[in-house]
């Protein structure tokens, strides 16, 4: 049996504790509490309410809270107050950049500034075809770098109203061969060619080519175009006009490709005349027997679009009248303008008495005197507008 030591309680009670337990016991004496660091308190209190809030803590981005940098909680303002800054009046390589954060409701925002200034802070006014940022990717090539691509922001026109300026936006891209292209809007760069070039008329250029030109600032834009597939969501296509408010150019412009308000395609050739294209309808129109062409007639059709064949079986009791309609799966806007031809011998008779009722959807073949018993096949043609 274990040896142990009775200990007497307050109230008289005893408890039973094992010799081993006993030497765990420390010697008596006051207690004493723990100090309490008030500096570790508060850091602790403000972690707390710091992971317990709604939003994320704004902290201070460059130095300290001291004056020059407001780069404080919620605050938005010039990082530094300009820190590079290159003087000159060069038109690519130096002026000013400037790098701006904001915290507003338009979302955190960057700003790169170009001025012609000769010293720090002179926005002097820059001119058409002035450089104002140039962003390059590259990639390992093993020995060195070669470029990838890159994208860069110009000014597109000299005429500045209210501070805002007309720009130009160009994307880059990798050629893998060394080549280079020299100009005052596009620096020079190796193993690169301007892909989508931008100006600030919101017209796009796909120069394309190994010798792609260089559009000129303040100019409109032309090149070749190789759109791909459209994109599966309903609204996307290879090539999409709006229709809404679509209007024609006042003055026809050769090699241009318009719209109406209708989506009513155009096009204007080299001479300056605006040309209508005429789309093709692939849908099969269809054919209907009239009284005309006697109770037991029969018709049947084959056709595509606004052309076909027509078949037509008379019995007894044609007579002067309708004999058959042909309706368009599409409709013209306007109207219909269609010419009936004898397709076989029988019908150069039909075709002799007959003449036509056109609408903007089809057509309507009559007679004008009765026609003997037999089978006669017809061909139409029906342009319309």
């Amino acid at each position: 049996m274990t040896a142990g030591i009775a200990i007497l309680l307050a109230g008289g009670m005893t408890n039973q504790i094992s010799m081993a337990q006993s030497l765990l016991v420390p010697p008596a004496g006051p207690i004493v509490s723990p100090s309490v660091d008030p500096v570790a308190r508060a850091m602790a209190a403000k972690a707390l309410a710091e992971a317990d809030a709604l939003s994320i803590t704004k902290t201070t981005i460059v130095g300290t809270d001291i004056a020059g940098t407001p780069a404080v909680a919620n605050a938005s303002g010039t990082v530094g107050d300009s820190p590079m800054q290159v003087n000159g009046t060069d038109p690519d390589n130096t002026g000013y950049l400037g790098f701006r954060y904001g915290a507003d409701p338009a979302g955190v925002a960057n700003y790169w500034v170009k001025t012609r200034g000769t010293k720090m802070n002179d926005y002097a006014a820059v001119q058409q075809g002035d450089r104002i940022v140039a962003d390059y990717w590259q990639a390992g090539t093993g020995g060195q770098t070669g470029h990838a691509g890159g994208i860069m922001v110009l000014v597109d026109n000299a005429a500045f109203t209210a501070g805002e300026v007309a720009g130009r936006w160009a994307l880059f891209t990798g050629t893998g061969i060394h080549s280079s292209q020299v100009s005052q809007q596009y620096p020079k760069r190796f193993g690169s060619l301007n892909a989508i070039v931008a100006n600030s008329y919101q017209q796009v250029i796909f120069p394309g080519g190994a010798t792609g030109a260089t559009p000129k600032p303040s100019a409109n834009f032309g090149g070749w175009v190789v759109i791909g597939a459209g994109a599966a969501s309903p609204g996307f296509g290879p090539l999409k006009f709006t229709s809404a408010g679509a209007a024609l150019l006042s003055v026809p412009e050769g090699g241009a490709f318009e719209v109406d308000a209708a989506a009513k395609p155009y096009f204007t050739m080299a001479d300056g005349v605006r040309r209508s294209v005429v789309l093709a309808d692939t849908a099969a129109p269809t054919v209907q027997v009239l009284a005309g062409a006697g109770p037991d007639a029969s018709a049947t059709i084959d056709a595509s679009g606004m052309s076909g064949m027509v078949t037509l079986v008379t019995g007894r009791g044609a007579s002067a009248g309708s004999i058959f309609a042909i309706t368009y799966a599409h409709p013209y806007a306007s109207a219909s303008y269609p010419v009936v031809s004898a397709a076989n011998p029988a019908a150069v008779a039909l075709v002799k008495t007959a003449y036509l009722s056109a609408r903007a959807d089809g057509f309507t073949l009559n007679l004008s005197s009765g026609i003997s018993p037999g089978t006669y096949v017809v061909t139409f043609q029906a342009p319309g507008r």
